[in-house]
């Protein structure tokens, strides 16, 4: 056995698991590498031809087994990832993808429609969640999302300067690509976290997209509405109960590292993020 880019051993399967398509052209998301995991044949070839006739670079495997194959060659940029498979189920290859930090985006493909099946694939750290059947305009446009949230960044940023000067001669966090908070430094152009101790540690992307308005406005007290509004959120995954998992799941990360109180609930209004926060 041998690791690969995500830390997941890698043990050789036949070839002929692997659908493989490949195709790029000028679309926004079309130098992405997405793989398809699906046990159904039919949808792999169905979802994999969609994809690759809209400009993307897409292939299929069958199981998580072959996941990991695929990813020991080379790394991806995003997942969709069936969650009922026979054997080991999308939901244990999401676990073990996710516990390293350099996964790549997730979606999870599934028949299951309840709020519960939704919410473990978030607290596992999906991107997003689709559920079956679903058609292949969707499963693009979703893949398309995903990827505008995680390449962009601070898109609407773009222009500033990284320390761009206020009249008094600070700089202002407003206009910054990397934050400083009670030892934490959150690098926005990256989309890197960094603890006090300087371990990295993975944000999904709901979560940097919330810390990304924490940070923007501390000490300020946030409805769960303006924290959709201002991540930019309009798809299914912007929902109140997706944000307090979101919010549940960056505490236990910061908590990991610190016992300081950072995101602090405030009932019946909302959340504020409690440290003071510094241009980097």
């Amino acid at each position: 056995m041998i690791a690969n880019h995500y830390g997941l051993p890698v043990s050789v399967s036949p070839a002929s698991q692997l659908d493989d398509h490949a195709a790029v052209d000028g679309t926004d998301a079309g130098s992405a590498r997405i793989v398809i995991v699906d046990d159904d044949p039919g949808l792999r070839e169905l979802l994999t031809e969609f994809l690759v006739d809209h400009g993307l670079r897409a292939e299929a495997v069958d199981s998580g087994a072959a996941l990991r194959t695929r990813l020991g060659r080379s790394p991806c940029d995003l997942i969709v990832l069936d969650m009922m498979m026979p054997g080991e189920d999308g939901l244990s290859v999401l676990r073990t993808l996710t516990r390293n930090g350099q996964a790549p985006a997730v979606i999870m493909f599934s028949a299951l429609v309840s709020e519960v099946d939704r919410v473990v694939a978030l607290e596992l750290g999906a991107d997003d969640y689709v559920t079956k059947p679903a058609s292949p305009r969707e499963i693009l446009a979703r893949i398309r999302s995903v990827l505008r949230r995680r390449g962009a960044g601070l898109a609407h940023r773009d222009g500033a300067s990284n320390a761009e000067q206020q009249g008094d001669g600070a700089v202002s966090p407003a206009r910054a690509m990397t934050f400083a908070f009670a030892g934490w430094t959150l690098d926005c152009r990256m989309r890197t976290l960094y603890a006090p101790d300087g371990t990295m540690v993975r944000l999904t992307d709901g979560e940097f997209q919330l810390l990304n308005v924490f940070v923007s406005q501390p000490q300020t007290v946030h409805s769960r509405d303006d924290m959709i509004a201002q991540s930019g959120r309009t798809d299914s995954m912007a929902r109140g109960r997706t944000i307090d998992v979101n919010i549940s799941r960056l505490r236990r990360k910061l908590h990991a590292y610190d016992t300081v109180e950072i995101i602090r609930t405030v009932r019946g209004n909302g959340y504020i993020f409690m440290p003071a926060v510094t241009a980097a």
